[in-house]
Order: C-alpha cells, then structure tokens, then sequence
C-alpha cells in the first residue's frame, strides 16, 4: 500500500507538518525527529505525489528563476541560496540562463508560464523586456536589481560603489578607471561618488564592455583590445563591475607586467568566491538575506497578488583584500 504523509506521520510519532518540514529540507527540524522520519521514509520508499498537490491546491508549487549569466560563479550561488529557500517552502524552482539576451530572456519567461509556474525570480538583463513583464500575470520578483513598478530585492549599488571610491581614494589613487557596461549604473554612481571626494573621472580611462557581450572571453577580448590601443596605462588604480571582470583584468595586466597591487590596484563587486580564491578586493552582497527576503516577497504575492509594490535595498560592504592594499 502507498503511504501518504498522515502515515509517514503516525508511523514516525510525529506530526504532519514536521514530515512536510523534512521532506522540504528545512533545517529547523530537531534532528532527532528528522532521523525518525527520515528512517520511516528510505523503509517504505515514499516519494511525494507533486501532481496531486498540484491538482489538490491549484498551485504548480514551481518557482521560476531566470539569471543572465550561468558562467559567473556569483549567480550559482545565488541560485544555490534560492533552492535552498524554495526547499524549505515546499518549491521546485526551474532555473534558465538568458546568457545576456533579451530574446531569450523573453523565451525564458514564456517557458515558465508554459510549465505553469506560480511566480518567478528574474536577474533581468536591462530594461528590453520590461514593458511585456508588466503583462505577465504570475507574480514576478527582480533580485540584484531595482527595477520601477516590480516587486524588486538588490544589495544597494550606489553605497557600494561609493564605499569603493572612498576605499581607493583614501589609499591615493586619484588617476582611477573603470570597467565595465558604460550604461551601467554603477559607473554614475562612481563618477558622483569620485566628484564628491574633489576627484574628476576622465572617460578615456574606461575600458567598456559592450552589453550583451559579458562572458568571461569577451571581457578578456575587450580588455585585451583596449591595452592594445593604449601604450601607456595611465591609471593607478580601477573598479570593476563585476569579479568575473576584475579577475580577467588581473590576469592580462600581469601579462604586461602590470602587477597588482604594487602597479595597479583592483577592486571588483559581488565577493563571489572568485574574489576569494584569488584574493580580490570587493563589495560583499549579501546573497541568502538577498535570496530569502526574494523569495519571501514572492511567497506573499502568490499568496496576494496586490498591485502594489516593494523595492528592498539591503546594506553592501566592502572586503578588502591584498588586490587594493
């Protein structure tokens, strides 16, 4: 005979909720009970019946979540961080990478809503789709941006950035550049954020990356063509937009006998475990508070789909780490 959950419960002495708990991978559970459960479980080979849930409740219990770039070690942890939230909420998430195009970002989300998920996560790639998501009648929630009329969670850019002017700045950098997308709001920000410590920002000293164009070998292409066209490097120190980027900077300018940091010193964004490993300077963002607080927002809209929205920014800090120092 198939076991349903109410037998899972009785034959483990626990209650209902505390099997749901284990089987949703909450860490919360006692573990002495998760043990119990657990054992009851693997004897009698349950599995859970997703299509009756979904038939019982109206819900798909699938979560949608959509990122622009798979390659860049910060977004697996943050889809790392998201299924784990989705766990411990009775989800499955179904995760697609729009690898920065607005076209498939756009295939993306209709693929969600053919497998009739109940909400989606979104890192959006600029504002291309924006009009047509405003459309889209499952509750969306955009993380590690802000985006206008979206329930939207993000680590604040511009103290992020700021943090990092008013770090190089303090170390005597005043010849600074950057790299990175030039529509990028991270380069307004530290222009202002280098005008308010009396420096002014030349543009000739932005190595720009073309959007769309953001994998790791087309920002070595692009860095690379911009040391090729400048015979003297005429920065002393540079943000980068990312650690994908501030990684591959290093890496070529090595190449040049530019060597960070006694030539040149790095700071990149995102504190992924990029920056880690290679002992990169940069703006931590507090991926599970991002992800958990996301996810919550999404929860209660699916639960509530009110009209009107919420914008979250969360506090970033800076890490320093031998590539400014």
């Amino acid at each position: 005979m198939k076991l349903t959950m109410k037998d899972i419960a009785r034959l483990a002495n626990v209650s209902q909720p505390t099997v749901s708990r284990v089987i949703n991978g909450n860490p919360n559970v006692d573990k002495t009970l998760a043990k119990r459960v657990m054992k009851v479980i693997e004897e009698s080979n349950f599995t859970v019946n997703k299509a009756a849930q979904t038939l019982k409740s109206s819900q798909s219990f699938l979560v949608g979540v959509c990122v622009t770039d798979l390659s860049n070690p910060y977004f697996m942890e943050v889809i790392q961080a998201m299924e784990q939230d989705a766990r411990e909420a009775g989800y499955n998430i179904i995760i697609h990478n729009s690898m920065h195009n607005p076209i498939k970002e756009w295939e993306n989300v209709q693929n969600f809503l053919s497998r009739q998920v109940d909400g989606i996560l979104l890192v959006p790639f600029g504002d291309y789709n924006i009009e047509k998501l405003k459309q889209v009648n499952v509750p969306i929630v955009i993380t590690t941006q802000i985006k206008e009329d979206f329930d939207s969670v993000s680590v604040c850019h511009k103290e992020g950035v700021k943090l990092v002017a008013d770090h190089l700045v303090s170390q005597g950098h005043q010849k600074i550049g950057y790299i990175g997308p030039p529509n990028d709001e991270k380069l307004i920000f530290f222009k202002k954020a280098l005008y308010n410590n009396g420096i002014h920002f030349n543009d000739k000293r932005i190595i720009p990356l073309t959007p769309g164009q953001e994998s790791a070998f087309d920002i070595h292409q692009n860095i690379e063509y911009y040391l090729s066209e400048h015979s003297t490097f005429d920065m002393s120190a540079i943000f980068c937009y990312n650690d994908v980027t501030a990684l591959e900077f290093m890496r070529l300018t090595s190449q040049e006998n530019y060597h960070v940091p006694e030539n040149i010193a790095v700071v990149g964004f995102d504190d992924s475990l990029i920056s880690k490993i290679f002992e990169i300077s940069s703006i931590h963002q507090p991926i599970e508070e991002m992800t958990k607080t996301a996810f919550k927002l999404l929860l209660s809209r699916i639960k509530d789909n009110s009209k009107e929205t919420t914008s979250i920014e969360l506090p970033p800090k800076l890490i320093v780490r031998k590539s400014s120092t």
